[in-house]
C-alpha cells in the first residue's frame, strides 16, 4: 500500500471502476483547472461517490473512498462545454482531505492497488452470460466496454456500470478485496434489482 497528497477530488453520484469508462461534461471553473492541470502534468485525479449533497456548488460530503481517474478522451462540444471520458484506475481509501476556496477538495489517501481476481465458478455463471447478453443486445453502442468474460472483477465491475444499482451496492462492489467477494455482493444487488421490478409491475 503506499500513499498519495494533493490528489484532487471530483465528488460524483456514481461510482468509477477500474478499467471503466466514464464520460463527463465540465463546467465548473474549479474542476476546468483541475482537469487542464491533470492533462498537463499526466498526473490523475480520484473520484469518489457523494454521500450527500450536489455535484455542482458546494463541496458536497463524499464517501472516503474511491478511484484513480485520467482523462482518456476530450473534445468541446457544440455548446462549449469541455466533454471528457476518464479512464479508472487504482482504487483508494481518503485518510484526510481539505476544501479550497473554490470548492475544490483534495485529499491525502492510501493507494490500495488492484483487488485479487478470481475465475467465475458456477454458482456465478449467470452473471458472466448477463453481462454478454447486454453486450450483444446493445452493440455498438457498447463496443468500448472490455470484454473479460473470465474475470470475477471484470464482470462484477462492467454489470455493476451498467445496471441501475444503488450506490451503497456499487461501492460494496467497489470495495471487494477479490473477486468472488464482489461476484457475491453484485449477486445480491441483482436479486434485489429483480425483486423490486417484479414488485414494480405487480401494482
Amino acid at each position: 500500500m503506499s500513499t498519495s497528497s494533493s490528489l484532487p477530488l471530483f465528488p460524483l453520484h456514481t461510482v468509477l471502476f477500474p478499467d471503466g469508462l466514464l464520460p463527463l461534461r465540465i463546467f465548473e471553473a474549479r474542476y476546468l483547472d483541475m482537469i487542464s492541470r491533470s492533462m498537463r502534468t499526466s498526473t490523475p485525479f480520484g473520484i469518489v461517490p457523494i454521500r450527500s449533497g450536489r455535484e455542482v456548488g458546494p463541496a458536497a460530503d463524499f464517501f472516503p473512498y474511491g478511484t484513480l481517474a485520467s482523462v482518456a478522451s476530450f473534445d468541446r462540444g457544440s455548446d462549449g462545454l469541455l466533454n471528457i471520458s476518464v479512464l479508472g484506475g487504482e482504487r483508494f481509501a481518503v485518510t484526510q482531505h481539505a476544501v479550497a476556496n473554490d470548492g475544490l477538495a483534495t485529499a491525502d489517501v492510501n493507494l490500495l492497488g488492484r483487488a485479487e481476481d478470481d475465475e467465475i465458478g458456477p454458482a456465478f455463471a449467470h452473471l458472466g452470460a448477463l453481462l454478454e447478453d447486454i453486450l450483444t443486445k446493445h452493440a455498438p453502442a457498447l463496443a468500448d466496454v472490455p470484454r473479460q468474460p473470465g474475470s470475477a472483477l471484470g464482470v462484477s465491475y462492467r454489470l455493476a456500470e451498467l445496471l441501475p444499482l444503488e450506490l451503497a451496492q456499487k461501492l460494496a462492489i467497489l470495495q471487494a478485496p477479490r473477486g468472488a467477494l464482489a461476484l457475491a455482493r453484485l449477486d445480491a444487488a441483482v436479486a434485489t434489482l429483480i425483486r423490486r421490478s417484479g414488485q414494480g409491475d405487480a401494482h
